[in-house]
């Protein structure tokens, strides 16, 4: 099996990533996940995990943890969802230890020749299970994470940080038994799937919290938190809190990202360095150290600390691709987000005229998203990804109207970020928001931009 025929083969899953199917996503169970490890032979039991659940913030602490243990002796792997550009991206491993350099971009994703490799080991039980009926075919995101979690015991991974896709309790990655659990910020997200409100929200969330290990959270709204420590006293274990148990001081934030101070469970962790913008940062940066500490009975390195978190990388958060005008490009997809979002622009774009090019997924409250971000811009350019949730750009900017001093559209994603791209001034600031979907897109048009460019140079 090649690749493409690799990819081609998941597509042929049923994928609520492109479709959303709200009552067969309630419908979902865990068990069919469970069969198809048993076929499989369980890999998930021959490593340990951090599985890291919430509605902002869990990839960025996965991205944080993985940073980390690469500068350990533990070989480790990292699966999240979605991805930004292309499959690969989702599942990677670093087995080789500390060095002077971090992996390049790509160097520890899953090769091409592995990924057809795994999905060709994977077939016979997925066909199987397809052939019981509808109800036990395998999804795309479950037959993807028994890949990761084949790969990483094939690999032999010694620990895996896993991000929960949607939910937690009925998620796939949910068919570990983690040592550590994180629950990142809960907003009102997938509400029609997971429940109308916060508690029912994170009740979903709370449902990763097993016996016998330990959970960690972000600071959360009081319904929230009541549930969370409702669900570890079920379990019988403690629920440890960042501003309480581990805690954290910004001491400086700029486009360069941040430099903090963490007081953890076991050491304090002073002048870290971190470089991704926003303040969340922070509190993301703390639950991780925490949860490093947590799996290190003897305690932690600061020089492992500093150096992961010097080296972390998490594209398309805002993430800056261009300095005159400044592009930054933020997958913020619910009002959580796009909160997060203007407090990082409001504090470090003071006094610029800022553009936003946007683009949702036809699920998403755009409403919500205008009327958090609409005043920040001086105007704002509507598209679409080519995604097939995309919300049409054209309805995009009717909704988007009341809340935005000018709104334009160009259906053409590419085409919408040249024509802003050359139309901005040196000082501007153009900001690609509103779906990570879109945001893949753009980011993998400018690393074509990028190549075809040096291609161009090297013939001259």
């Amino acid at each position: 099996m090649t690749y493409p025929e690799a990819l081609a083969y998941l597509e042929s899953l049923v994928n609520y990533e492109h479709q959303r199917d709200p009552e067969a996503m309630r419908a979902m169970y865990l068990e069919r996940m469970r069969r198809l490890c048993r076929r499989l032979g369980d890999p998930q039991r021959r490593f340990r995990s951090i599985l890291v659940a919430g509605t902002n913030g869990k990839g960025s602490i996965c991205a944080m943890l993985y940073a980390m243990l690469r500068e350990s002796s533990l070989r480790v792997g990292c699966y999240t969802s979605p991805h930004l550009e292309q499959a690969r991206e989702r599942i990677r491993i670093w087995t080789e230890g500390p060095r002077e350099e971090g992996p390049a971009p790509g160097e520890d994703w899953i090769s091409e020749a592995d990924f057809a490799a795994m999905i060709e080991q994977l077939q016979p039980a997925l066909e199987s299970m397809r052939q019981d009926g509808p109800a036990e075919a395998p999804t795309y995101f479950e037959a993807l994470t028994a890949v990761a979690l084949a790969y990483f015991d094939r690999r032999q991974v010694e620990i895996a940080v896993l991000e929960v896709g949607l939910g937690g309790r009925l998620d796939a990655t949910n068919i570990v038994d983690q040592a550590v659990s994180i629950i990142a910020p809960i907003g009102l997200d997938h509400a029609e799937i997971l429940g109308a409100d916060l508690a029912a929200i994170a009740r979903e969330k709370a449902g990763i919290i097993k016996p016998g290990q330990l959970a960690f959270t972000a600071p959360q709204d009081d319904a929230v938190t009541s549930v969370l420590r409702d669900a570890c006293d079920a379990q019988g274990i403690p629920l440890l809190v960042c501003g309480r148990d581990v805690t954290v001081r910004i001491d400086r934030h700029d486009l360069e990202g941040l430099q903090v101070s963490i007081t953890g469970l076991r050491g304090i962790y002073p002048s870290l360095e971190i470089p991704l913008i926003g303040r969340h940062q922070a509190t993301n940066a703390a639950l991780a150290v925490g949860a490093l500490e947590a799996l290190s009975p003897t305690g932690v390195p600061y020089s492992l600390v500093e150096r992961g978190l010097s080296r972390v990388d998490w594209p398309g958060r805002l993430e800056v691709v261009s300095d005159a005008p400044l592009v930054i490009l933020d997958g913020a997809h619910n009002p959580e987000a796009a909160r997060a979002l203007r407090e990082a622009l409001a504090e470090l774009c003071e006094g610029r005229r800022i553009h936003f090019l946007v683009g949702v997924s036809s699920d998403k409250d755009v409403e919500a998203f205008g009327q958090v971000l609409g005043s920040l811009a001086v105007g704002a350019t509507c598209t679409q990804s080519g995604h097939p949730r995309a919300l049409d750009a054209t309805e995009l900017a009717r909704r988007l109207m009341p809340f935005c001093p000018d709104v334009n559209v160009i259906c053409d994603a590419a085409d919408a970020y040249t024509y802003l791209r050359n139309a901005l001034s040196p000082e501007d600031v153009l900001v690609v928001t509103g779906s990570l979907f879109l945001v893949g897109q753009v980011r993998a048009g400018l690393r074509r931009s990028i190549r075809s460019r040096r291609r161009e140079a090297a013939v001259a």
